[in-house]
């Protein structure tokens, strides 16, 4: 920084009203302490490094090659021009840090705002970083992140992301972010994402939800031997939309597709009970690879085929609009038809896989005998059998044959 440009800077500054001092570091001059209140600019224009210490509600405006000790509360200091070799201790709370690329010590600090950093930052609670890039940040709780990329985020509890690509979060419980993509995330119990896209996050505990799942794996990762590296345990939700191809792992996973993607695919490993997964539009399945007993419920409006494949648990599938069923190698899985008012064209692929399985007809209306009305008339052909439920509905069961026809007790009606 020559002459004429910190005249420009000086002028620039004091046409806001404000008096700066200048503080010309080096030589013999090698260490300064600022008189709290003042504003400054300070610099170093020689090679060797010199110390500064900011006390109370100061403004810096730092060139050259300096150590700042930041000891009181209040202040701001921003870099002209800032290095991978500088360094930052904060001791105090509530200052404002910009433009600063180097090491920050401040990991005892609280409240403190750093804007267009990067380097390596470790903070206390209640930071702040807007415009974070290629960082690494270990910040205490209740911290917040705006527009931060290519970085590397430690932080604790009730901290807050806004948008966040390319990098990797490992956050404490109770989280909330906006938008992630690209990253690789690990959250505590009960956070929340609204928009997750292109990413791999692991939860640590039960209660986490996000909104929209795009093109994301939950719980997914795998050692050298292939298994799971994270039990997954506890509940997962997605609240809002899946789109693309998605996989979920863990204990229980509570998930609605809606209307975002009608191609939409989520494959799921879940190994305990209460899993319950909602279709929304057009043409979207679901797969259960892992043990547990999953519930599989299209939605009553959905115009397309919703196609939901079970696990090695018994799961339902409820049936409210047209639905490709299979129960896999659940012992006792119940296929559901639910009347509607549009009707629906239902299949389920592999009913006689298990003596178990049941077929539960529920707001027909119909009897033992009506049933029975209705066995009477089915179509039998070399795919399987149809049935004609009503008007509306239909049930093809696919490699039912008259060779093994089915009875009265493979059915309930409700």
């Amino acid at each position: 920084m020559n002459k004429n440009q910190i005249a420009r800077f000086l002028m620039v500054s004091n046409s806001s009203g404000n008096t700066y001092q200048t503080l010309v570091l080096g030589g013999n001059n090698s260490s300064a302490y600022l008189t709290s209140g003042q504003a400054y600019i300070v610099q170093n224009p020689g090679s060797t490094t010199t110390d500064l210490t900011v006390w109370f509600r100061n403004t810096a405006y730092i060139f050259g090659d300096i150590n700042v000790t930041v000891s009181g509360t209040n202040s701001t200091v921003s870099y002209a021009f800032s290095t991978s070799n500088s360094n930052l201790t904060i001791t105090g709370n509530a200052n404002t840090i910009l433009n600063f690329a180097g090491t920050v010590n401040a990991a005892h600090s609280v409240g403190d705002t750093f804007i267009n950093v990067n380097g390596t930052l470790h903070t206390g609670a209640y930071s702040s970083f807007i415009g974070a890039d290629n960082a690494t940040i270990v910040s205490g709780a209740k911290s917040q992140f705006l527009k931060c990329t290519d970085s590397s985020i430690v932080t604790g509890s009730d901290s807050v992301f806004d948008t966040f690509s390319n990098g990797t979060i490992n956050a404490g419980l109770k989280t909330i972010a906006n938008v992630i993509s690209e990253s690789t995330v690990t959250l505590g119990r009960n956070s929340s994402v609204i928009t997750l896209t292109d990413s791999t996050l692991t939860t640590d505990g039960t209660g986490t939800a996000v909104g929209a799942l795009k093109n994301s794996q939950v719980n997914w990762s795998t050692d050298a031997n292939g298994d799971f590296t994270s039990g997954g345990y506890g509940t997962f939700y997605v609240t809002g939309s899946i789109q693309g191809t998605n996989h979920i792992q863990g204990q229980s996973v509570s998930a609605s597709f809606g209307n975002m993607d009608s191609a939409a695919k989520l494959i799921l490993d879940v190994w305990g009970a209460g899993s319950r997964i909602n279709g929304g539009t057009g043409s979207q399945s679901v797969t259960q690879k892992g043990s547990g007993a999953l519930t599989f419920i299209s939605a009553a409006n959905n115009t397309g085929i919703f196609t939901a494949v079970g696990g090695t648990g018994g799961d339902t599938f409820k049936a409210y609009s047209s639905m490709n069923m299979t129960g896999g190698a659940g012992s006792a899985n119940t296929f559901d038809i639910i009347k509607s008012a549009a009707g629906a064209t239902d299949t389920i692929s592999d009913f006689t896989a298990s003596a178990g399985n049941i077929i539960e007809l529920s707001g027909f209306g119909l009897t033992q005998t009506t049933l029975g009305s209705i066995l009477d008339h089915a179509t039998v052909s070399g795919t399987g059998t149809l049935l004609q439920i009503d008007s509306r509905t239909s049930v093809m069961l696919n490699n039912v044959s008259e060779n093994n026809p089915l009875q009265i007790g493979n059915f309930k009606i409700s």
